[in-house]
């Protein structure tokens, strides 16, 4: 566990040190108060908000954005951090260097995973809780005098999206680490603009509800499919895999 600790600090640290890192905390932070700034423009003087007809948008006003905004986060710290890394540190021998530790194929991979994904919780949690409270005293109490936050909207933000991105990052690392890193963010491709695409279709044409068990239920049951995929492909993660690998082979 402690050498498990220390692959995630390392990496961690030097993910810290990037440029790409910088920009994305700070974009994270001006779009999540420039939403709720926006939204609370658009939103704020409306009388009907606060008819109980109003109920189904103030949902979407709430879900809809804190959605995307966890969404997009997770899906730029995937993209930029996910596999170059790996690569770099396949052809400078970092990796072969982790294999003549102690330390196991499946440990490297949990920590250089923990090491993208645990940040990226963070920034994306911390923007979506500051547009969400934004939103909701600016916009929803003086409409309503109360603070209305779906429960499915907060499981779906706060722990089955990223849930979703983990077991997708999961992948990414595996894959990159067992076999060819340039392929390993395919699939992430093939999830995120499906999704992009997807959701704000479903959302207008009604087939899609945030703020309901039912999508929240099969938002879930998806992401237990990719889970079910990442713990089976872990049996690439073998030393002579990895090290065939680094070498192009």
């Amino acid at each position: 566990m402690k050498e498990i600790v220390v692959v995630l600090q390392r990496d961690f640290h030097e993910l810290r040190q990037t440029n790409a890192f910088r920009i994305l905390v700070i974009a994270s932070v001006i779009v999540a108060f420039g939403a709720a700034a926006g939204i609370s423009i658009a939103f704020r003087h409306q009388p009907w908000l606060s008819q109980e007809s109003a109920q189904p948008i103030l949902n979407l006003i709430i879900g809809i954005p804190a959605y995307f905004i966890s969404f997009f986060i997770l899906l730029a710290f995937i993209w930029a951090f996910a596999s170059l890394p790996i690569i770099k540190e396949k052809v400078s021998g970092n990796i072969d260097s982790l294999l003549a530790t102690p330390l196991s194929p499946r440990s490297i991979w949990l920590a250089k995973t923990l090491a993208i994904f645990l940040p990226g919780f963070i920034v994306s949690g911390t923007a979506a809780l500051i547009m969400l409270l934004g939103i909701s005293y600016l916009v929803i109490v003086p409409a309503i005098g109360s603070i209305i936050l779906p429960v499915p909207v907060l499981l779906i933000t706060f722990l089955i999206n990223p849930l979703l991105f983990f077991g997708m990052l999961s992948f990414i690392v595996l894959f990159s680490l067992a076999n060819n890193p340039d392929i390993a963010i395919a699939p992430s491709f093939l999830v995120g603009f499906g999704l992009m695409i997807g959701m704000p279709l479903g959302i207008m044409t009604g087939a899609i509800n945030m703020s309901s068990w039912a999508f929240t239920s099969w938002y879930l049951a998806a992401t237990m499919v990719v889970w079910v995929i990442v713990l089976w492909l872990t049996r690439l993660l073998t030393k002579e895999n990895i090290v065939l690998s680094s070498k192009g082979d």
